[in-house]
């Protein structure tokens, strides 16, 4: 039997850090920004431990600037994006993940503007989702994202029939 699932997913991170590119790329699979007030549903299907599941994931973009607690208690997930082309992008995440430490949330390390250097890079990420048991994506823009989004949804399964992750 199939198990249908709604989860909430919270996308934020820095004004321009990619968090409208990482939405197209996760719901449409182009890297046309599409602008859109509200959430915005991708329908996907899934096998975990021999369970088949129809999962419906609501996006949200929400600025970090802007994020509330009583809105972020109802999100399954999180996805923090973060430029590396920003060192203060990396940080807002580090005071995200030590303000919500029950949260469930992924960093998503990006390039929003390829003609500036990069600030930091794995090295940094790995040791900031370390210290707070974080998981860490690198992706680009250009390439599709279903494969990370296929790993988050992977995790999030794993952590609600395994509490102990």
């Amino acid at each position: 039997m199939v198990q249908k699932l709604i989860w909430k997913v919270t996308v934020t991170g820095k004004k321009n850090s990619g968090k409208s590119s990482i939405v197209s790329r996760a719901v449409y699979n182009t890297a046309t920004q599409i602008s859109s007030r509200g959430f915005i549903r991708k329908k996907v299907n899934t096998n975990f431990m021999s369970e088949d599941y129809d999962i419906d994931l609501l996006f949200l973009e929400m600025p970090y600037e802007t994020l509330n607690d009583k809105f972020l208690s109802k999100s399954t997930f999180v996805l923090f994006v973060v430029d590396i082309t920003d060192m203060e992008s990396l940080q807002d995440a580090g005071k995200f993940l030590s303000e919500f430490p029950d949260m469930e949330v992924f960093i998503i390390a990006t390039k929003s503007d390829m003609r500036y250097a990069s600030e930091f890079w794995e090295p940094e990420i790995s040791k900031l989702a370390d210290k707070y048991g974080s998981i860490y994506f690198i992706y680009s823009s250009h390439d599709d994202f279903s494969g990370i989004l296929n790993d988050v949804i992977g995790y999030a399964l794993a952590k609600i029939y395994n509490p102990s992750k």
